[in-house]
């Protein structure tokens, strides 16, 4: 908790609500970047049981809590409990943060510009680039749309269910125009030849198992860009390590997202030096 001694009277709080939200990772990346950042103002974390989660959410228009992110394991539920939605929640169906504007909760999606943001930072481009995205749930469907965009040159959607792969794709077919396409079905611990893609996305296990194989490389490449979201340890950590290439998430996502959040929010003026000094703070 924020002790309220340090706060002045221009701070402004962002109440981080789940289920272990006052231990949360992102919850420290959140005040780290505030205070990076020089800003007064503060995130404090608000442990929510599940039955109460929707009370909270319908209550915030007429609490002291403006502002409020949700972390995953609510992020579905607060899709359906937000008076207002922006494009990204209604193609994804995730809500990860909420503000009272005009009596009403405005959902928010902070997703794709956080994923712009992290890719430009660390200096990585889509374009041309061939991907294996593994996952066609909410999170791929909040970045998905960005891949054409980007000028990616393939996309090959691996999921355990093909008819929710082939609706990804069918819903954004008009953004993946001169992008290569296809379908794979997901097996855990499937065989990929890594040497057949440039980047390799996660987003189909965002929970911290890092001895968990969630795909068996085949082949090397050293070149490879692996990416989840994951806070903790995880899958692409051993797989990583195994192929001596490059792995982005957990730190370098919740940084930019904290970003994201403060320019959007709290009017910051954000950068790739600002990105860069919260993940060396």
């Amino acid at each position: 908790m924020i002790d309220e001694g340090i706060l002045s009277k221009e701070s402004r709080l962002i109440a981080l609500y789940g289920i272990n939200a006052q231990t949360s990772p992102f919850l420290k990346v959140l005040n780290r970047t505030f205070k990076t950042l020089g800003l007064d103002d503060f995130a404090i974390g608000l442990n929510i049981r599940p039955e109460d989660f929707a009370y909270m959410v319908k209550g915030m228009p007429n609490s002291k809590v403006k502002m409020a992110l949700y972390e995953p394991e609510y992020q579905e539920e607060a899709a359906k409990l937000v008076d207002l939605t922006d494009y990204c929640i209604e193609r994804s169906g995730l809500c990860d943060g909420g503000e009272v504007v005009d009596g009403k909760l405005a959902g928010v999606c902070f997703y794709p510009e956080a994923f712009e943001m992290m890719l430009a930072c660390e200096g990585v481009t889509l374009r041309e680039k061939r991907i294996l995205l593994i996952g066609a749930g909410g999170i791929a469907r909040t970045v998905f749309p960005l891949f054409g965009v980007m000028g990616a040159a393939s996309v090959d959607v691996a999921d355990e269910s093909v008819e929710r792969a082939a609706d990804l794709l069918e819903r954004f077919k008009s953004g993946s125009v001169g992008m290569r396409t296809d379908i794979l079905r997901y097996t855990p611990g499937m065989e990929v030849d890594v040497s057949a893609y440039d980047v390799v996305i996660n987003a189909f296990d965002l929970h911290a198992h890092a001895e968990k194989r969630i795909v068996v490389a085949m082949g090397a490449n050293r070149t490879l860009v692996l990416i989840d979201f994951v806070r903790g340890q995880s899958a692409f950590e051993t797989l990583c390590n195994l192929l001596q290439c490059r792995k982005l998430g957990g730190r370098e996502w919740m940084a930019s997202k904290a970003l994201c959040v403060a320019k959007r929010w709290l009017g910051a003026s954000v950068d790739c030096d600002a990105y860069n000094a919260v993940l060396e703070n």
